[in-house]
């Protein structure tokens, strides 16, 4: 056999075990993108129900923090540049789980008063696949995270000054 092209036999094999050996690769690499994706979104929820149990009522600090950025810092996440606020919905419910729709209201009872649970979701997060080839992107299940009310923020005793909130 002539070894010149033999040669060229070797060129085409590598080409096609590398093409499937990349894509290997860069699926592991999407896949380990992916469940940190997914653990930074889980921790998220959780992390802002635990801030809306104890801050004021609808401050926007606590979906700033939620994303782990700073009180001051109004963009997107600093973790997954693709999660904003406008993925984060805070939801404040009654002891059967009911949606209470104008927490801020301090004089009825089926506003400040009625609040015992307060939840926070993700929804509509859009996860990009960067697999050269595979381009696509999915929508991934809304996370969500509910903790039992505290102080929302509020001081049990009106004559005790107010301390610094953990928001």
């Amino acid at each position: 056999m002539n070894s010149k092209r033999m040669g060229g036999v070797y060129v085409v094999e590598f080409a096609i075990t590398a093409l499937v050996l990349f894509t290997l690769l860069f699926g592991a690499l999407e896949m380990g993108r992916l469940y940190f994706t997914v653990n930074v979104l889980s921790e998220s929820v959780r992390r802002g129900a635990r801030l809306a149990a104890v801050c004021n009522i609808q401050d926007p600090v606590i979906l700033r923090r939620a994303m782990f950025n700073t009180a001051a810092n109004t963009g997107p996440s600093s973790l997954i540049a693709s999660l904003s606020t406008a993925n984060l919905n805070l939801i404040y419910m009654d002891a059967n789980g009911a949606v209470i729709a104008s927490p801020n209201d301090l004089v009825n009872a089926t506003g400040f008063a009625a609040i015992r649970y307060v939840q926070l979701q993700v929804t509509n997060f859009s996860f990009n696949l960067l697999i050269p080839g595979f381009s696509g992107v999915f929508i991934l299940p809304t996370f969500r995270s509910t903790a039992p009310r505290e102080s929302l923020g509020r001081q049990p005793d009106p004559t005790v000054t107010p301390g610094i909130t953990p928001c």
